[in-house]
């Protein structure tokens, strides 16, 4: 493995290939560029060839040889869907391409010494990592993390700047915009080297500029959230107007339901009346509506995402789902008792269970316990947390006349809940290195569940402020794709409790300036925010912040997914939304700075990462859609782990699935990269004693891990080897300690110390095809708990409900794994066995 600050070079197994088809795409694309010179204007086509360069996934560019060989670097982007292949734009002129090609000529040239075992060939460094050379196209300028949008919209173009042109970029595209169709925004922002400008069209519009000399060099999504909130009355209303016209509501009753529970709904909102199913109102002061319009907020958000986006274009939405309010809180939230959420929460879920039982629902909930100091019981069960956790397992809920509430422990579970849950909010005073601050400040109650899907915020919104705005001079505190600075963290969190928050959405940012006397000045501007409908009487939309839009966001996504596949179970659906979430690339600089995947990676700084970021930002793109490179195996499955033994519940069995992988293209694949990711998720029953939370008393009922075989394991030695761990972490000892065997298992991300935290297991793996050929079983088995431990014999004839979600990738485009698995699959049903411990 390279060390710290060198190079991770791709291995290539014939060179000579590699090399002829790199000097193809070369040629290719600059024939291509010539072809669009000659359709542009005249006197206006840019000299150079703008092409672009991707990497292969996991493997970085040589981006300072890159600039010395014949290029010159404009920008760099990652590719949509995969943050870890690195895209540089280039502008290449005719002396910068026979350099280009002299290097990689180089590559494949025969030393004429002898050189010493192992070393690399001549410019390795810069083409071993390079995957394809392409005319680039708006899809390679654009940087908005999801796949270039379609339709007309607001679009934030970036022009490159030069001291030897005779006439700035800007005048040029003040000339061509009109030509094809584009609007200007009156106002521009310029730098040393760039020139933002905001332009309103199509993305086929926007592509009549790639290669002129207006010089776009980055197409980013355009901070529309100010634009909207600052409109006046009558224009709000129009654009209300207009979006209401162009959604189409869902018609079906059995349509997926988001259940926001918080300050109530302005029902009669234009945005959000025709979705909305019921609004509901429980121990308030008996007003009706929204008490302070954070549930209006939040309303629309899990209807819609970040209103932005829709406004942006003229095309119709459709929508999949619809939603509904309880409102929990009070118009004076210090008249409602916190510790009494608990009881509230479940009677809420009664009441709208009532009015629906059969509804596939959604919880979302904004609502937290607001702490300002760390705790040191932060991240133990509370009343409030165990409450949900009972809910989401499938505890009944009783409502006496008076209003207690009693959760009823069920002969047998009924059905599962799934609840969202935000992480809640680092609160003022700001400071510069907020991320400091973030890890310190834990989780708020109740978002240490063990059930719920806990949801931190991060951000993209981290664009300067226009010179002629209300905060020319500011800066955003986090950079692009960072955390968000509102948001709190599972970082101090004891290693017995879960690894939270579990992923992230977006939760807008925070502007600063630092004053004379060194104080920072922060504020949320409405610029850095997430844009949403508003109970106020003098608009119709508003910008949000923090670690409640981010919840709402989520939750919408659950229900999307809901529609898409409705056979999908809650647990599978929470572990689907983290299986398919991804960090980006600030993110996952961090892990690749503490030995991501290396062989002396820290995994207690990879940990701490996690319970940072979660799994990172899941997308509707990836929830909703596979490639025909990437292969995912959801399985929901029940089994009875435990067995009584003279009168003793026993841990007995486990689960062994047999994976349909194409092992003979896989071994054909022999040395090429494979990734895979691994997702447990099942809900626990919690203990409600307390008493230390630890032998007999432990929290969760039972906990499941999962195994996959080593290299060179048979299925007998697998099986042995999962039955020793089963037995040594029942009794406290680390797993894999037996002589002869090892301690851990390369190739793994965070290794089991790390990942099995919680009822919400996931990890990477990252080694050869061939390697992976020999990984074709996984093995669920059980781990403790207290059903065990305090010899509840009842419980053993309860199932134990699971999903575990499996995917591979490989990051070569035209390596398709998909169809070899469905013969695969149609060849032989893949099955799960139960096998004695």
């Amino acid at each position: 493995m390279p060390g710290r600050g060198e190079q991770k070079i791709r291995p290539v197994a014939d060179r000579l290939e590699h090399a002829e088809n790199l000097r193809n795409s070369l040629t290719h694309a600059l024939m291509a560029g010539d072809t669009r010179r000659e359709r542009i204007p005249s006197g206006e086509a840019a000299e150079e060839t703008l092409l672009a360069i991707t990497s292969a996934p996991g493997y970085p560019l040589a981006v300072p040889k890159l600039d010395s060989s014949g290029c010159r670097l404009v920008a760099m982007s990652s590719q949509p869907g995969n943050a870890h292949s690195e895209v540089a734009l280039v502008s290449v002129g005719d002396s910068g391409a026979e350099k280009l090609r002299g290097r990689i000529a180089a590559y494949v040239e025969v030393p004429g010494e002898e050189q010493p075992e192992g070393s690399l060939p001549a410019e390795a460094d810069l083409i071993a990592n390079v995957d394809e050379i392409s005319l680039a196209s708006v899809r390679h300028l654009w940087s908005g993390g999801d796949a270039l949008p379609e339709g007309e919209r607001w679009w934030q173009l970036w022009l490159e700047r030069a001291a030897d042109r005779e006439e700035e970029p800007i005048e040029v595209l003040r000339r061509l915009g009109p030509l094809a169709g584009l609007t200007l925004s009156e106002h521009t922002l310029s730098f040393a080297r760039r020139t933002v400008v905001h332009v309103h069209g199509t993305p086929a519009q926007l592509s009549d500029l790639v290669g002129t000399n207006a010089l776009p060099v980055e197409v980013r999504p355009a901070p529309m959230v100010e634009v909207f909130t600052e409109a006046t009355w009558a224009l709000q209303e129009d654009l209300a107007d207009d979006l209401a016209g162009r959604t189409v509501p869902v018609q079906r009753d059995d349509a997926p339901v988001v259940t926001v529970l918080d300050t109530g709904v302005l029902a009669q909102h234009p945005l959000l009346k025709h979705s909305l199913v019921r609004s509901l109102t429980l121990r308030t002061d008996g007003q009706a509506g929204d008490a302070k319009g954070h549930g209006t907020e939040m309303a629309g958000l899990a209807l819609y995402g970040d209103l932005s986006k829709v406004l942006s274009h003229n095309l119709e939405v459709h929508l999949r789902h619809r939603i509904e309010s309880m409102r929990i809180l009070y118009l004076d939230r210090d008249q409602s008792s916190e510790h009494d959420f608990g009881a509230v929460m479940a009677e809420a879920v009664a009441r709208t269970e009532i009015e629906d039982p059969t509804a596939p629902r959604a919880y979302s909930m904004s609502v937290t316990a607001h702490t300002y100091e760390p705790s040191p019981v932060a991240g133990q069960p509370t009343a409030w947390s165990t409450a949900v956790d009972a809910l989401a397992y499938g505890h009944d809920i009783a409502v006496s006349e008076e209003g207690d509430v009693t959760l009823l422990t069920p002969a047998e579970p009924g059905p599962r809940r799934l609840f969202f849950i935000s992480a809640g909010n680092v609160r003022d005073p700001y400071v510069r290195d907020y991320l400091d601050r973030c890890d310190l400040m834990p989780v708020e109650d109740p978002a240490q569940s063990w059930n719920a899907l806990t949801v931190g915020a991060y951000t993209r919104l981290a664009h300067v402020p226009a010179q002629n705005s209300d905060y020319a001079g500011w800066s955003p505190l986090a950079p692009d794709g960072e955390l968000s600075p509102f948001s709190r963290t599972g970082v101090v969190l004891s290693n017995r409790w879960p690894n939270k928050p579990d992923i992230v959405m977006e939760g807008g940012n925070l502007l600063f300036q630092t004053m004379p006397d060194g104080e920072l000045d922060t504020t949320a501007a409405k610029s850095h925010g997430v844009l949403t409908t508003t109970r106020a009487s003098h608009a119709r939309v508003q910008a949000t912040h923090a670690t409640s839009p981010a919840t709402a966001q989520a939750a919408r996504l659950a229900a999307l997914v809901m529609d898409r596949y409705p056979h999908l179970k809650p647990e599978t659906i929470r572990g689907l939304l983290v299986h398919c979430a991804e960090w980006t690339p600030a993110m996952w600089s961090r892990f690749t700075s503490a030995g991501a995947f290396g062989t002396k990676g820290n995994k207690q700084a990879l940990g701490a990462l996690l319970r940072r970021y979660g799994w990172g930002v899941p997308t509707e793109e990836r929830l909703l859609n596979s490639a025909a490179h990437d292969f995912t195996l959801i399985a929901q499955e029940e089994f009875w782990p435990l067995r009584v033994a003279n009168r003793q519940p026993k841990l007995s069995l486990m689960q062994v699935h047999d994976l349909p992988w194409p092992v003979e293209q896989l071994q054909t694949l022999g040395d090429e990269r494979v990734r895979m990711r691994v997702t447990l998720s099942y809900f626990i029953e919690p203990w409600v004693g307390g008493q230390g939370w630890r032998d007999r008393f432990v929290y969760p009922s039972h906990e499941l891990r999962f195994e996959l075989p080593r290299p060179g394991e048979d299925p007998v030695d697998f099986q042995r080897r999962v039955s020793h761990d089963a037995a040594a972490d029942e009794l406290g000892r680390s797993a894999g300690t037996r002589r002869g065997k090892p301690r851990a298992d390369r190739g793994w991300l965070l290794g089991q110390g790390q990942r099995q935290r919680g009822s919400l297991s996931s990890d990477l793996w990252d080694g050869t095809a061939s390697e992976l050929a020999e990984r074709g079983h996984v093995a669920i088995y059980p781990a403790g708990g207290w059903w065990h431990r305090q010899k509840a014999t009842d419980r053993a004839e309860m199932p134990v409900a699971y999903a575990l979600l499996v995917t591979i990738r490989t990051p070569n485009a035209k390596t398709d794994l998909l169809t070899p698995i469905r013969s695969e699959i149609a060849a032989r049903v893949p099955v799960s066995v139960p096998i004695e411990l």
